[in-house]
């Protein structure tokens, strides 16, 4: 049957009209064109550690976060330690593998020592500690080994002092501890607070002070600085009169420095600092 000339031009154009509808499809499931099913995607692009808006708005839920940059490490976590060594009777502040500072110190004496049943071990303790905490011109609050140690030495009486004491001593004034302080009252009723650091020793008996009171407290004796590792356990400096003690075991557990290398250590080494001994 021979067509009408009408639908001989129709013809093509609902081949070509098939064929666009199938490329279609075929585009919107491959993701290449939007369909009307496809899903919206979002497109991010990092520049310079900045994220710029997305092509195609999500919902809040749906955003890509921000990139976060890494937060530049506290000088605590970078690497750097102090080392001891109780042989050689050295410290070195290292830093990976660079030594920022090396200096002699003093260590403890590695003796006992037994006071009225009490013992102790003066020992600078080995293993790893940590710098808790500094403090800059130290008080060294006297323990109470300190006055056992002196009673021994010099075949005295440790007597503790309480608050409110009043002691008669040989030259008939009174040993007193009156508003938190130690002192003398003379025979003219004239109350002389005792001079911190200096031993209070009367008839043939070594005083006590409170632990609260300032004559328990003794400047000068930790040097300018105190780095405290915990336990009673400190690097400081020296006194005056222990200068030449540096490269010697002769401390009572605390790591001894001279003054001078303490103040370039001190202000090199942060709280949380790990203290490797051995």
């Amino acid at each position: 049957m021979i067509g009408r000339p009408q639908d001989n031009w129709r013809r093509p154009l609902l081949v070509l009209g098939a064929v666009l509808a199938l490329v279609g499809g075929m585009a919107a499931a491959g993701g290449i064109l939007p369909g009307p099913f496809a899903a919206a995607e979002s497109v991010t692009v990092a520049v310079a550690d900045e994220v710029l808006a997305p092509a195609v708005a999500t919902p809040p839920a749906e955003r890509t976060p921000p990139v976060a940059r890494p937060a530049s490490k506290p000088e605590e976590d970078q690497g750097r330690r102090l080392l001891v060594s109780t042989k050689s009777r050295r410290l070195w502040l290292v830093q990976g593998r660079d030594t920022l500072l090396r200096a002699p110190i003093a260590i403890g004496m590695g003796k006992n020592f037994e006071y009225q049943g009490r013992k102790y071990r003066f020992e600078t303790p080995v293993g790893r500690r940590t710098v808790i905490a500094k403090q800059k011109d130290p008080l060294w609050t006297v323990p109470e080994w300190h006055y056992f140690e002196k009673a021994t030495e010099k075949g005295l009486e440790a007597v503790r002092l309480e608050e409110g004491a009043r002691i008669l001593l040989g030259d008939s004034s009174y040993l007193v501890v009156q508003d938190g302080e130690v002192g003398r009252i003379n025979q003219f009723g004239y109350f002389h607070a005792w001079t911190p650091g200096s031993e209070i020793i009367f008839d043939g008996k070594i005083f006590i002070p409170p632990l609260s009171s300032p004559q328990r407290r003794v400047p000068d004796a930790l040097g300018p600085f105190k780095l405290d590792m915990g336990d009673g356990y400190l690097i400081h400096g020296t006194h005056i009169y222990n200068e030449e003690s540096i490269g010697e075991a002769v401390s009572h557990g605390c790591i001894r420095m001279r003054n001078d290398d303490l103040i370039k250590l001190y202000p090199m080494v942060p709280r949380g600092t790990p203290v490797e001994i051995f």
